[in-house]
């Protein structure tokens, strides 16, 4: 998205406007707002006001440099920061901002195309091109496959996108010559072909062909470098390497100012390359670099103690947080037998928390895997304490898991026209409409019964005729084998191993179908012990027949770490720090991995404001196992002064046999 400020009536600020807000500033952001020498890096701690940096930095140059509104580009990530990036801009001058752009890259390029298409004609696209999502690109690298012969069933079309994705985002932006195997450079090449002949463009060409014509046009380069005084960036250690080079194509003036923090460097899995920001000195010579270290979120005692957590990385720059506020209460931190006395204990502090006078909404319980949230989630709503997933879904609400309790129930009730609906054709099995009205006026008379004895009249006699009548035989021979299994454990893995839902969730979800796999594993912690599925269902059924709240009610907010990035929380309960899980275990195996889960726990902790909680367990029920796992070596690096509640602790000695100067208990 771009946003281009309109033209508002509005008077234009008087003399002395900006010098008042410059007073709004400490020395070191006013400093960075006011210098226009060069190239410009600015490392803005967490909580240190970086935001207000970069709004009051476009307020100085077209208030006190007089630079142009609509010669001004600033380039973020998101939808929501442009949006309030715009606003504080135009609430701090106050004037006319039309024509002034706040844009996501990805929107920059859009624009950027629209205003070259002759460099795009000549490339073979049309002037009035599309833009495809993920599933029009699938599909279109599904049809070159099958042209190609290659078994679209046995191959993954998820895992072949993204390694298109990859060899496009990577490739030579004047050969525009992917770097990809030879063994699947003729499909890349139908895939090219695909996208032209339906007047397309995904949405990596949204950077790579404004950059490819930025390298090959010159007559282009300098009409757009001529367009732009300034280009300012936000988060900036989160951009790529096509972002990267567009940069310092557009910034060749070095009227360029980037601000982002190392520290705060968490998705190199989705192709962030921190090292541009660790480097900016080197590719824009002369630069100034500022440091804004004063944070203005968090008490001392938060800030000291993630400061000693981040000091353990060695590949960042040296900066400390500080702050001038109180100490605040200590950092503390609970050391569990396992994740039922977990989550009975934070359940019980919000309880003790809202009575002191936090509210619901003032609260966060953050984690590192989605599936983690059902035991905080179950707990929670046992209390009837009100609560969201936030920027995600509630644990029975998430599709696959709608989708493997609806096969359960369905097994054991074929009268439940709800599920049925659901799950028959899942896979595709050709029920349409009119099917699934004459299996479930089949299935309503046949009510009495058993529901094993439906399954196999069904399996050995269809009621429905040719492909239909296939399909509800192979669907009710999988209900058939669910209704013989006797622990929920056989018939989830049953569902998820042997009948084909693994499968489907992989290729309906390629990017995310590991974490989809581990919510439904983590439906067998209902009843681990050989459970039967009928507790389990009379179980589920409980909890989520529970209310949480009325809509407008304030609730305690649970969320992922990297989705807690840019927010706060007065009260935050960071959980689950143990070895496998936070750091997670593919960090252990990659390089920088470890650093980053790091970063990712430093960003965690700085969401805090005023009280913050660590806990982990020695023994956690996830995915329908006991795992036991040593605390994360996150915990062993905070500093003295937390206030350490351990469980397991005997003979003095913490469960690493280690004596330890922390005070013990709270």
């Amino acid at each position: 998205m771009t946003v281009s400020v309109p033209g508002r009536e509005a008077s234009a600020p008087s003399p002395n406007c900006f010098t008042d807000i410059l007073k709004t500033l400490n020395p070191k952001q006013a400093e960075a707002v006011k210098w226009c020498d060069g190239p410009q890096l600015v490392l803005a701690g967490a909580g240190s006001g970086k935001t207000r940096v970069l709004t009051s930095k476009i307020a100085w140059l077209i208030s006190e440099k007089h630079t142009p509104p609509h010669r001004v580009l600033a380039l973020t990530f998101t939808n929501r920061a442009a949006r309030e990036m715009a606003e504080r801009v135009h609430s701090l001058v106050g004037a006319d901002l039309k024509g002034m752009s706040v844009s996501t890259f990805h929107s920059f390029g859009v624009r950027f195309l629209y205003r070259n298409t002759p460099s795009l004609e000549t490339m073979g696209y049309p002037r009035s091109f599309v833009i495809f999502d993920r599933g029009d690109c699938r599909n279109i690298i599904k049809r070159a496959a099958r042209d190609l012969g290659i078994d679209t069933a046995q191959t993954d079309i998820g895992s072949l996108t993204d390694r298109i994705s990859r060899a496009k985002s990577c490739c030579d932006p004047i050969s525009l010559d992917p770097d990809i195997n030879e063994r699947w450079r003729t499909l890349y090449d139908r895939y090219q072909e695909g996208l032209k002949r339906s007047g397309a463009l995904d949405f990596d060409d949204l950077m790579i062909l404004p950059l490819h014509i930025l390298s090959t046009d010159s007559q282009v380069l300098e009409r757009e470098r001529a367009r732009l005084d300034w280009v300012l960036v936000d988060e900036y250690q989160d951009v790529n390497t096509p972002q990267y080079l567009l940069l310092k194509l557009l910034a060749n003036s070095g009227r360029l100012m980037v601000v982002g923090d190392p520290d705060q460097s968490i998705y190199g899995w989705r192709g962030a390359d921190m090292s541009l920001i660790m480097r900016f000195e080197e590719d824009f010579p002369g630069a100034g670099v500022f440091i804004l270290d004063q944070n203005y979120r968090s008490t001392s005692n938060i800030l000291n103690a993630a400061n000693s957590i981040i000091q353990h990385n060695r590949d960042r720059r040296d900066k400390n947080l500080w702050t001038s506020s109180e100490r605040g209460s200590a950092v503390r931190v609970l050391m569990a037998l396992n994740d039922r006395e977990e989550s009975a204990f934070i359940a019980g502090e919000i309880e003790r928390l809202a009575n002191d006078g936090y509210g619901y909404g003032e609260i966060a319980i953050l984690y590192r895997m989605n599936a983690l949230s059902r035991g905080y989630e179950q707990e929670l709503l046992e209390r009837g304490i009100p609560y969201k997933i936030v920027r995600g879904v509630a644990f029975y609400d998430r599709r696959e898991v709608k989708d493997v309790v609806s096969m359960l129930r369905l097994a054991y009730n074929p009268r439940d026209t709800a599920s049925l609906e659901r799950i028959a054709n899942i896979p595709a099995r050709g029920l349409g409409k009119k099917s699934l009205s004459v299996l479930s006026i089949y299935l309503a008379n046949a009510a009495q019964h058993e529901p094993e004895y439906v399954w196999r009249e069904i399996v050995s006699s269809p009621p429905l005729k040719g492909r239909a009548g296939a399909g509800v035989a192979e669907m009710a021979g999988i209900m058939l084998r669910i209704s013989e299994l006797a622990s929920l454990r056989d018939a989830v893995n049953y569902i998820l191993y042997d009948c084909g839902y693994g499968e489907y969730i992989e290729k309906e979800f390629p990017d995310e179908w590991e974490e989809r796999t581990q919510n439904v594993l983590e439906l067998i912690s209902l009843a681990p012990d050989e459970g039967s599925v009928p507790e389990a269902l009379a179980q589920i059924a409980l909890f989520t027949d529970q209310e949480s709240g009325g809509s407008d009610e304030p609730k305690v907010n649970l969320l992922t770490l990297h989705a807690a990035k840019g927010l706060e929380f007065p009260v935050v309960f960071l959980v689950g720090f143990e070895e496998g899980i936070f750091p997670s275990a593919r960090s252990l195996d990659t390089s920088g991995g470890l650093e980053e889960e790091r970063r990712l726990c430093y960003v965690g902790m700085t969401r805090a404001r005023e009280r913050l909680y660590i806990s982990g367990v020695m023994s956690r029920l996830i995915f329908g196992a006991f795992q036991r796992s040593p605390f994360s070596r996150f915990i062993f690096e905070l500093p003295d002064g937390v206030l350490v509640d351990d469980r397991t602790k005997k003979g003095g000695k913490n469960v690493r046999g280690r004596a330890d100067g922390r005070r013990w208990g709270w």
